[in-house]
């Protein structure tokens, strides 16, 4: 095993520089970030006295991975806390999936508009509104994107909220909001009652450690994968000298990546 692998696989380094700096050049050298400002993040604005000072931040969370690391643990806390604040007010948290009826030749771009609209319009229904005066005290909606070779592009959106309502359950909140969202896309909502084990969704930790990568690749959960395991993807094809048991080619990997940060609506915490 090279140095660079057992790196990966024991610390968030990769010959001792952060693992957000080195994807952040990958991704860079690539092309798949092309955003001026998000090139320059981490540069230094100036040298005084013959230091480096001030560091440039893009905050830009959608498409650097420096800015996304340095802000998910805080907004992970953030979340973890509300619903926990909320649990313990004797209150309940549900999470409600929303998906797309797609085919494979549909566009990333198509796809995202439609998934947009059909949020817009499902927030300004009669539907939305009544849940939300049912004493609700926090929500979250996130959007993500997942692709596979089978079926292509998959976005989908969730909305994770708290209510303190003794009398909301799973059947009435899926009941209340299913019709609208199946005349927009087709599709039904999934409704998860999240009770004493809260979900740091979508703040999920990225899996650092390739043999756990390599193994969930050939599990079937893995036919799709999220942007994360595919930056990872990236980094091996970059980083390690035989990737090619990966389940998609380098090529593909750097298409998909592209077409994500050019389209996706993807926003951790909105």
């Amino acid at each position: 095993m090279n140095t660079i692998e057992t790196e990966l696989i024991n610390s968030r380094t990769i010959n001792g520089e952060p693992f957000s700096e080195v994807l952040h050049k990958s991704l860079i050298a690539h092309r798949i970030i092309t955003n001026p400002r998000v090139i320059k993040c981490g540069t230094y604005y100036s040298k005084e006295r013959g230091h480096f000072r001030f560091r440039i931040q893009c905050n830009n969370q959608k498409e650097c991975p420096v800015c996304r690391t340095r802000v998910a643990d805080k907004r992970k806390r953030q979340l973890l806390k509300e619903q926990m604040d909320c649990l313990k007010e004797n209150g309940f948290v549900y999470m409600v999936t929303g998906t797309l009826r797609h085919r494979k030749q549909d566009s990333l771009k198509l796809l995202q508009s439609k998934l947009r609209d059909s949020v817009k319009r499902l927030k300004n229904d009669r539907g939305w509104r009544k849940l939300r005066q049912r004493d609700m005290v926090f929500h979250k909606t996130v959007y993500e994107t997942v692709y596979g070779e089978k079926n292509g592009y998959h976005p989908h959106v969730m909305f994770l909220f708290g209510t303190k309502d003794q009398n909301l359950n799973k059947t009435e909140i899926k009941e209340t909001l299913n019709p609208y969202w199946r005349t927009y896309t087709g599709a039904n909502l999934d409704v998860l009652k999240i009770d004493s084990i809260v979900t740091t969704y979508p703040y999920k930790d990225w899996d650092y450690n390739l043999r756990s990568i390599f193994k969930k690749m050939n599990d079937e959960m893995k036919e799709r994968f999220e942007k994360p395991t595919l930056e990872i993807m990236l980094l091996c094809y970059d980083h390690l000298p035989d990737s090619s048991s990966l389940p998609l080619s380098k090529s593909t990997v750097i298409k998909v990546l592209k077409e994500m940060n050019q389209n996706q609506s993807y926003y951790l915490g909105r």
